[in-house]
């Protein structure tokens, strides 16, 4: 009995070894397979992940290639936008000159002129200094001179010829105290003073005739004969005096269009310093001296004269100067003005009153029409 029972597990370990020998040498073909699957997936894997970034290496150059060709484009293109929005805003700057420099003036014969002659500076405080940025605004207007043009069946005019027309206009005008209807008004720019002076804006304003209180209207009739130079005068305008000048010829009548060279007065200290005849005092629009409402052109000797009768101010200094002046005139064959317009904007430094100084712009429009022949 004990020898079978001994048999038998000899047997079991005899199995047992064979089985262990068989796991040693091929081991569990269960997991064997499992363990192969398991690689050969891990394989396919791993060259589909080599492939796949093969392809997403090449797709991102191509990318990448594309991106700098378009780059390149897009900068030029930003580059174009870019000087085309300074070329439109140098257009506006231009249209906006013409607008202020004369409304009635044809806009493509007038154009900015930025060489425009001295000018004074003040700062916010109401201080003064010799050079003023804050009136690069006013800028002196010139007009093309159409010297020698000539259209079809009409006479070619020379700026002499142009400007004989208009001064012998304005003459036949005064000899023989011609009626007409006359209004002056005179828009604020700017004014910027110090304390004291601050308080006599409006006073200062009377004697510049600037703003609707201080707008000057005159129908001048026969019997402002013996005046007639407070309201009128006979031009003596040169080629000297002129920036440009044009005549369109109507058939009937002459458009004359002149650009005035601009202008200066001074009193220093009380005393007059600067005080030439200007193109505008020529150009046929009233001025003269001490402070009086009717003349159109306010120098500074007139300035000055208004303020020196305020106590303690007669030691002011004043500087003026205007600019942008252009002249309409229509006028008949026959040398008969049917109306005149004057447009021109001015600047003036006042200093020395009561310890106070100050700046003030404005623009003047002289219209005078309804002529009586």
């Amino acid at each position: 009995m004990s020898k079978e029972k001994l048999s038998k597990e000899q047997k079991k370990a005899m199995k047992a070894d064979k089985k262990a020998e068989k796991k040693a040498k091929g081991g569990n073909p269960d997991v064997s397979a499992a363990l192969i699957q398991c690689i050969s997936a891990l394989l396919c894997v791993g060259i589909i992940a080599m492939g796949a970034s093969t392809i997403t290496n090449k797709v991102n150059e191509n990318k990448l290639e594309i991106a700098g060709k378009t780059g390149t484009s897009s900068s030029q293109s930003a580059g174009t936008a870019d000087v085309a929005g300074d070329t439109s805003s140098d257009d506006v700057a231009a249209d906006d000159t013409v607008a202020d420099v004369a409304d009635d003036t044809a806009a493509d014969d007038v154009v900015a002129d930025d060489t425009s002659a001295d000018v004074a500076d003040s700062s916010t405080d109401g201080s003064t200094s010799s050079s003023d940025s804050s009136a690069s605004a006013i800028k002196p207007a010139t007009i093309k001179t159409d010297s020698g043009k000539k259209d079809a069946g009409k006479k070619s005019l020379s700026t002499a010829d142009i400007l004989n027309i208009y001064n012998s206009a304005t003459k036949k005008a005064v000899d023989k105290k011609v009626g007409f209807s006359k209004t002056r008004t005179t828009v604020e720019k700017k004014y910027e003073a110090g304390l004291a002076l601050k308080s006599f804006k409006s006073i200062v304003y009377k004697f510049m005739g600037v703003g609707d209180g201080n707008k000057f209207t005159k129908t001048v009739t026969s019997a402002d004969a013996d005046s007639y130079h407070k309201y009128f005068l006979a031009s003596s305008l040169s080629a000297a005096d002129i920036a440009g000048i044009k005549c369109d010829d109507k058939g009937n009548s002459y458009t004359i269009t002149v650009a005035l060279k601009d202008g200066a007065s001074a009193v220093t200290n009380g005393k007059v310093t600067q005080n030439s005849k200007t193109a505008l005092d020529k150009s046929g629009v009233s001025c003269g001296e001490k402070d009086k409402d009717y003349w159109d052109h306010k120098t500074a000797e007139n300035i000055y004269s208004a303020i020196s009768e305020v106590p303690g101010c007669s030691s002011a200094s004043i500087k003026e100067r205007y600019s942008g002046a252009v002249i309409t005139m229509d006028v008949t064959k026959d040398g008969k003005i049917t109306s005149y317009t004057a447009k021109y904007s001015f600047h003036v430094d006042i200093d020395g009153v009561m310890g106070s100084s100050g700046v003030a712009e404005a623009a003047s429009t002289v219209v005078m029409n309804n002529f009586k022949w």
